[in-house]
């Protein structure tokens, strides 16, 4: 996902915002690819996990990445007055929910 792609999901042009907002834009990508990893227990974008999995392997994920960029960006209030994850991330994110799998290793114990 590019830069001008996460503007452009944002419904904000790049080339007029300042270096501070498309950092901020650039942050959110970064908290967003980190949620899905703690989630999913999936390896980073680069960097694959022990299984070898990696972010980029799953297609699907990218819509669950700009889903989470807009919803940090459009939400940016201190105080959260919901408590609900979007439905259709959840349910993309629960397909890949690898942390909740046991491994060989615990289910010989």
């Amino acid at each position: 996902m590019t830069r001008s792609e996460r503007c452009q999901q944002l419904r904000e042009n790049d080339a007029v915002l300042s270096e501070n907002e498309l950092s901020y834009i650039d942050s959110l990508k970064a908290a967003a690819i980190s949620y899905i990893k703690s989630y999913t227990g999936i390896g980073g974008v680069d960097e694959p996990d022990e299984q070898g999995r990696k972010l980029d392997d799953y297609e699907d994920l990218t819509y669950v990445l700009f889903a989470l960029v807009s919803d940090m960006y459009d939400n940016r209030e201190v105080s959260v007055n919901k408590d609900k994850v979007n439905p259709v991330v959840k349910g993309l994110l629960g397909i890949h929910d690898f942390n909740l799998v046991p491994s060989s290793e615990s289910e010989e114990s």
